[in-house]
């Protein structure tokens, strides 16, 4: 009676290759296309990266104007306790960086 035999040599399962689209370009996830946000140059980003960009953003955010303060109190206010002078200095920081002091920008 005759048999039936699979060899591998002829039959085999082919390996799973996901759309790049479908990958975070971060972290290499495989969300969707849908789940992401599409950026420039086919960039691709999964909600969880934007989140952690938003908390990357903001640390650096606030080192920029602790050190912005910090110069500032150095340069004009040295002879000021710095307890007393940081508040006024945090309050023209933020006004600088919120344009509503003409002539003067935050780079």
């Amino acid at each position: 009676m005759p048999s039936l035999t699979f060899s591998p040599k002829y039959i085999g399962f082919q390996e799973y290759q996901p759309d790049p689209e479908d990958l975070c370009s971060l972290c290499g996830g495989n969300f969707g296309k849908a789940a992401m946000i599409e950026g420039k140059d086919k960039i691709h980003i999964c909600m969880e990266c934007v989140d952690l960009l938003g908390v990357i953003k903001k640390e650096r955010d606030d080192k920029r104007r602790d050190e912005a303060v910090t110069a500032l109190h150095d340069e004009y206010f040295s002879h000021a306790p710095i307890d007393k002078v940081r508040d006024v200095l945090y309050e023209l920081y933020d006004a600088i960086a919120a344009g509503k002091i003409p002539h003067i920008r935050i780079d």
